[in-house]
């Protein structure tokens, strides 16, 4: 349950209507395909960031082949642009006003850094959750364990949103009901 609760709020937040970032108009689409292993491997390097941002979104905003970082504050997404390479990224404030995102009853958090690549090759954007690390003393070095949620239905993020939103607005009233 978990894990559904993970996978149902990165869709909550991040396809949310007028952010930019899976905007049908504009999809935003790294050549490359991306498995677990391939993120596990960048995980570090983004997730510890020279910004110190916390759990942002990583997509590659400007189509220039490496993963940029979005963060959503207060209502606000700032772009970050990647100025390194995709294994070694250095990321600048690009639009501190990139879009904006309004819900009305909450102040939606990202509670896990979140990659959007393709993994399956179907040329859209899939999701890959970061949400746990541990420590392994050989290596010295951190190992994250990677989720993966695939857009299998090829559904349009319009669609994606309002069977979301559709969820969400009945696990609340279930929850108000009890």
């Amino acid at each position: 349950m978990k894990n559904l609760t993970i996978v149902i709020t990165m869709f909550l937040i991040l396809l949310a209507p007028g952010i930019k970032l899976l905007s049908s108009e504009n999809p935003v689409i790294l050549k490359k395909v991306f498995t677990n292993e391939d993120i596990k491997k960048l995980a570090d390097v983004y997730v510890g960031n020279n910004l110190g941002l916390k759990n942002p979104a990583i997509v590659d905003v400007d189509k220039d082949g490496d993963f940029d970082a979005l963060k959503l504050i207060d209502g606000n997404v700032e772009y970050y642009k990647n100025n390194g390479s995709l294994e070694n990224p250095v990321f600048i404030l690009e639009n501190k006003n990139y879009d904006e995102y309004s819900f009305p009853l909450i102040e939606p958090e990202i509670p896990f850094p979140v990659f959007f690549a393709d993994n399956d090759g179907d040329k859209d954007l899939d999701m890959f959750v970061v949400n746990d690390k541990e420590y392994n003393r050989g290596e010295q070095r951190y190992n994250y364990n990677v989720l993966t949620a695939g857009n299998s239905l090829d559904l349009d993020t319009g669609t994606l949103i309002t069977i979301i939103l559709i969820l969400i607005i009945v696990v609340l009233v279930l929850a108000i009901v009890k």
